[in-house]
């Protein structure tokens, strides 16, 4: 999924990107350690988050512990679920 990107980048990005690294401190907003390296779609894009600063926040992806692509990652291939089934011994 590297360089997966579901819609592209508005034209003032670099800037947005610096706004929001500064607003944050460099703190990662999953591991909320310093030296954040990049800037995280809170609600990722291909599920209806925007590019607004509300939604955008610090972390780390290019420096470990590389939170975005373990975040990225995880949002891809969500944890399946069992289906359910009625326990064997439940009462109809």
């Amino acid at each position: 999924m590297a360089g997966y990107r579901s819609a592209p980048l508005p034209p003032n990005w670099k800037r947005l990107r610096a706004r929001v690294l500064k607003r944050d401190g460099g703190i990662g907003h999953v591991c909320e350690r310093p030296g954040a390296d990049a800037v995280d779609h809170v609600i990722p894009a291909f599920r209806g988050g925007t590019h607004d600063e509300t939604n955008l926040a610090a972390i780390h992806d290019r420096a470990p512990p590389h939170c975005h692509r373990t975040k990225t990652a995880r949002e891809a291939n969500p944890p399946r679920r069992r289906p359910q089934h009625a326990h064997p011994g439940a009462l109809d």
